[in-house]
């Protein structure tokens, strides 16, 4: 087995390591591996109710987010790239504090969703021609600066204290425990995806060359880029509806998985999911017991790691030129 081949079982063992702690370590303390297998064996309600499906949806969020990001890195040929780039995160900021104020009794993370999906369709409507990556992060960030402030204007003139702090919670990443059955489609979608995006890979390999290039290699350019965008947005979009905003993974993890095992796209996807969910689910256990009883977002803990590391590339060649 190669150094590279070594990268892909270490990051899933840590992962399952990660959920397991996850699992067994919460505000009120902690167990040990072999009170969390007996209590998991007798079914106990607090792991099994609360815990477990909080850590598996925190997992699947950042190997959602993850893997949207290593696309829309290829897709751009952008390493500073990451899943909010068509301005979604915009979108799904207006769609979750308007459900919020107009829509009280209802989760904000459909909308969001929509909001999200919604966006990302703006801004490719308005970059239609000739495919320039330029043009279309320059669309993302228009589109979702103007949706921002459609979002603070709401924040600032809809009445009550609730709706900020729950609007704030909500846009710093801040998740809850949600029902087992909201894992489904977020799963089945992250499945579905890798499973795609697998199939593709020598395709999003060659599309690395550039669209010339790719085309001269038997790639169809136009399609491969348009399914590899919805694919980006919808994996994006399930993860903002069940946790929220949450920065920086999509940035992080595959640069970090890119730097490893190298750009191809069947090794490096994988990695870069699995990197995805050991970090959320890590900064999620941050997030509940560094000033437990109270609970940060854990998009504020994401941010705290991500910055430095997005400076740090900001003073360093992108990895296309």
């Amino acid at each position: 087995m190669t150094k590279t081949q070594h990268w892909p079982a270490l990051a899933a063992a840590l992962c399952l390591t990660a959920i397991l702690a996850g699992v067994a370590i919460g505000a009120t303390g902690w167990c040990s591996p072999v009170e969390l297998g007996r209590r998991l064996a007798a079914g106990d309600p607090i792991l099994l109710a609360l815990r477990a499906p909080r850590v598996l949806m925190v997992a699947i969020l950042g190997a959602s987010l993850a893997l949207a990001g290593g696309v829309m890195q290829t897709l751009l040929r952008n390493d500073l790239a990451d899943p909010y780039v068509l301005g979604l995160s915009g979108g799904a900021s207006l769609g979750a504090v308007g459900s919020l104020a107009w829509l009280p009794g209802w989760p904000p993370g459909p909308a969001a969703a929509l909001g999200a999906a919604g966006a990302a369709a703006v801004v490719r409507g308005l970059t239609r021609g000739s495919y320039r990556p330029e043009r279309v992060l320059l669309g993302g960030i228009a589109v979702g600066s103007l949706l921002a402030s459609i979002t603070g204007a709401i924040l600032l003139l809809a009445p009550g204290d609730r709706l900020l702090r729950s609007a704030m919670f909500w846009l710093f990443g801040g998740v809850g425990t949600p029902p087992p059955a909201r894992l489904v489609i977020p799963a089945l979608l992250l499945a579905l995806a890798l499973a795609w995006l697998a199939r593709r890979a020598e395709r999003l390999d060659r599309l690395l060359l550039g669209d010339d290039v790719a085309a001269t290699l038997g790639v169809c350019v136009p399609d491969l880029r348009r399914d590899a965008t919805l694919v980006a947005v919808l994996l994006t979009a399930a993860a903002v509806s069940v946790g929220g905003m949450v920065g920086f993974v999509g940035l992080i993890a595959p640069h970090a998985a890119r730097r490893l095992v190298g750009a191809a796209h069947r090794r490096f996807l994988p990695l870069a999911a699995a990197l995805g969910a050991l970090l959320v689910t890590v900064a999620d256990l941050v997030a509940r017991t560094a000033f437990a009883p109270r609970e940060l977002p854990v998009g504020l803990i994401t941010a705290a790691a991500g910055g430095p590391f997005f400076l740090a590339l900001l003073r360093r060649r992108p990895a296309w030129a």
